[in-house]
């Protein structure tokens, strides 16, 4: 058995990042560039207004000898809107309308906003007076061309699609999706909607790894219930031949019936480790099959998904090329005190509350490794060492969220 860090650093050090493709924007949505991205222009290319108003030389909405505040009338040279570029330069005494996002014009140097202007034939009353740059977007003031938009490791949201968009990207580099296998163990387990013999339960873990496999950024596959039985787990390990990653769910612990250690070192898995001194998840296994990652997690639900998300999300990760490989990692103030048994690091399933300026944070009620309610209302694993049998109420903890990005 090993500690907690040792067995992540050693499934850190097996991943490595996959190759690179190219995507159409539309597609680059959750997707991890593969390569830092330049603005191909100045963001944006051109000076230009900010708010509907005038152009003007901002000197004119005070000329000399006029009170502060005292209105000035503008002769109006043209209406320019949006798409178009101004022919004439704003001389002394001028102005143009201008609409938002217009170019703004050779001379001016501000933009008066229409709220403080009075239109009259041909010219302009301006009720307030501007400084140079007011109302106005410098060209490059976002990004200079040739300046990085966005690092390598990114990934891809809206607000990136956006900036993308704008430095003129079409097509984007990604890194490739990893192929990543499920398969549930056992004959104790029934699909959802199957006839359920007496002594099954439903299969919770199949979708549930599936489901978080996806959100991690995986191509996920899910292969179906392996029983207990040699012939049947061979089975669906031939069908995983593929993948980058295969995750299988229970049969990883000392049991007559747990089968899943001897039949992956038959198919040709190299084991890394078998348990860590970790609660819950202590009998996870992890090993290699050429390039292909292994993880055995256990049976219980909240066990297999807390050792997902501390073992097989960094993985995931490292593989897409991501900065900060595993889940993210945050502070909050202990809400609740804390007494264990020490020896294992913990992660206990917490619920997060909003309190004044700090973050603050409880265990869950039940921390039974069955119990999926954990799950679902806590939103964070309370990081506890395994040198700590209590921590008292008041006292900041590491926290590591469970939400996707």
């Amino acid at each position: 058995m090993i500690e907690y860090r040792e067995a992540r650093s050693l499934v850190l050090t097996a991943a490595r990042a996959l190759r690179a493709e190219s995507v159409a924007l539309a597609e680059a949505l959750g997707r991890t560039l593969a390569r830092e991205v330049e603005a191909r222009e100045d963001i944006p290319p051109f000076t230009k207004a900010t708010m509907d108003g005038y152009a003007v030389r901002s000197a004119d909405t005070r000329p000399s000898g006029a009170p502060a505040g005292g209105a000035v009338e503008l002769e109006v040279l043209e209406d320019l809107p949006a798409g178009r570029r101004s022919r004439k330069p704003v001389g002394p005494g001028q102005a143009v309308r201008i609409m938002t996002g217009a170019p703004l014009p050779a001379g001016a140097d501000a933009v008066v906003m229409v709220e403080d202007s009075e239109k009259r034939d041909g010219r302009v009353l301006l009720r307030r007076e501007v400084r140079p740059g007011d109302n106005i977007g410098r060209a490059g003031e976002d990004l200079k061309k040739g300046e990085a938009a966005l690092a390598r490791g990114t990934v891809v949201g809206p607000a990136e699609v956006g900036m993308l968009a704008a430095a003129g990207c079409a097509k984007v580099a990604v890194t490739r999706r990893p192929k990543l296998a499920v398969i549930a163990t056992g004959d104790e387990i029934a699909e959802p909607g199957e006839r359920k013999r007496a002594g099954q339960i439903r299969n919770a873990n199949g979708p549930a790894l599936t489901a978080m496999a996806a959100e991690a950024g995986t191509d996920a596959v899910y292969l179906g219930i392996a029983r207990d039985r040699n012939s049947s787990l061979r089975s669906k390990l031939a069908r995983s031949k593929g993948a980058d990653i295969l995750v299988l769910s229970g049969g990883v612990s000392v049991g007559d019936y747990d089968l899943v250690k001897d039949e992956l070192e038959a198919f040709g898995v190299e084991p890394v480790f078998w348990q860590v001194r970790i609660k819950p998840g202590k009998p996870v296994f992890f090993g290699v099959r050429g390039r292909q990652l292994v993880f055995g997690l256990p049976g219980n639900p909240t066990s297999a998904m807390v050792t997902f998300l501390l073992f097989v999300r960094p993985a995931v990760d490292r593989m897409l090329g991501r900065v900060s490989p595993g889940p993210r990692a945050g502070r909050a103030v202990l809400g609740t005190g804390i007494a264990l048994k020490p020896g294992r690091t913990q992660f206990l399933r917490g619920v997060l509350a909003g309190g004044g300026s700090c973050l603050k944070v409880a265990p869950y009620a039940d921390q039974k490794s069955g119990v999926l309610r954990s799950m679902v209302h806590g939103r964070v694993l309370i990081v506890v060492p395994a040198d700590v049998s209590r921590i008292d109420a008041g006292r900041e903890v590491d926290i590591l969220y469970m939400d996707g990005r």
